[in-house]
């Protein structure tokens, strides 16, 4: 990925949705951004950007690309808790143990940037609106936390299986990519088994189901969704989950006294509110 390049788009359609009242980020905001992103990293496919079980001492904003949070268990079994996208952070919240709870790997090449403390102190201070922006990002991953816990405990193979397609089209077309019908896959069959806690050739009789019932295409890694109603409703699939209430512009105002109580640093005083 060319790190002198302008500003990915798939991060500015993201954090453009969490601005209070979708208002059209400031050309300041866009100047904190570029600044962050001067001081990208490029991940390679498959390369840790938290590893388990190690220190970890800041959040990095996920700019471009994909990568999964997931916890491996003793004798190499894993659980995909998240695949993040553009927009994300990540290292949140191992930054605030002793050591990494959990690895956050990367799915595609990808391109983050890191933020200590005092940096994301003072973006949060000076920019506000990115602020709640970004805390609305990290409260749609605890939502969907919620909705994966439900559906490994009480949904069927079927229903978990079409209910991730769907959050999956919704998500990845919020960052621009696909039309929310049809769209390309970033995950593996195997991938998704360890999301939804089946085996990947389960997964794959599921998928086969699914195109058998006229639900959906498939070819490869590009799925279309044939009839979204149907699929919506075999899943119990409402995605009000995925999309968080339009924020007053009196919020962003406030925005500076409400995230730093979430941000104050181990061992230190609270941020200056």
């Amino acid at each position: 990925m060319n790190l002198k390049a302008g500003l990915p788009q798939p991060l500015l359609a993201r954090l453009a949705s969490h601005i209070p009242d979708q208002a059209p980020l400031t050309s300041e905001e866009i100047g904190a951004l570029r600044t962050l992103h001067s001081a990208a990293h490029a991940m390679r496919r498959g390369q840790h950007i938290v590893a388990q079980g190690r220190r970890c001492a800041g959040v990095w904003l996920l700019a471009d690309g994909f990568a999964l949070r997931q916890k491996v268990l003793t004798g190499g079994k894993r659980q995909v808790l998240h695949v993040a996208l553009p927009g994300d952070m990540v290292g949140y919240p191992s930054c605030f143990f002793e050591r990494a709870l959990f690895s956050v790997v990367a799915l595609t090449d990808a391109v983050v940037c890191p933020l200590t403390f005092v940096e994301l102190t003072e973006l949060f201070e000076a920019h506000p609106r990115l602020a709640l922006a970004l805390f609305r990002s990290s409260a749609g991953e605890a939502a969907m936390y919620g909705e994966r816990l439900a559906a490994v405990g009480r949904r069927g193979a079927l229903e978990r299986v079409a209910h991730f397609i769907l959050e999956m089209a919704h998500r990845l077309h919020g960052v621009e990519i696909g039309d929310g019908i049809s769209f390309r896959m970033p995950l593996t069959q195997e991938q998704i088994a360890d999301i939804l806690g089946l085996s990947p050739p389960h997964v794959s009789r599921m998928l086969r189901r699914l195109r058998e019932e006229g639900l959906l295409e498939a070819a490869d890694s590009e799925l279309r969704l044939i009839d979204r109603a149907g699929l919506a409703a075999l899943a119990d699939f409402d995605e009000s989950y995925l999309c968080a209430r339009a924020a007053p512009a009196e919020e962003a105002a406030s925005a500076s006294a409400v995230v730093p109580l979430h941000l104050a640093r181990p061992g230190g005083s609270r941020l200056k509110l």
